[in-house]
């Protein structure tokens, strides 16, 4: 799975597949975990897993046809919530 696009995990993913939902949420962790390190360190496990869980709503809600990437988009609403 550690080769396998992007595209095909969450299309995977949305279609229910855990082990597909694991591996994107894996593959984006290092970014969480940037924003993170930007929070007080009393607010990070907080932070950590109200971003994961925006993740995994990104990924159940991404439509292919949106004019800009899932990579993209996870980091415009990482951000986001992060502020």
């Amino acid at each position: 799975m550690a080769n396998e696009s992007l595209r095909s995990l969450i299309s995977r993913a949305k279609a229910g597949d855990q082990s597909a939902l694991n591996e994107v949420v894996q593959r984006f962790r290092p970014l969480i975990r940037k924003y993170v390190r930007q929070a007080p360190h009393k607010d990070a496990h907080d932070l950590e897993q109200e971003l994961t869980l925006r993740l995994i709503t990104l990924v159940r809600s991404y439509r292919e046809e949106l004019p800009y990437g899932f990579k993209d988009l996870v980091e415009k609403e990482l951000r986001k919530t992060n502020s």
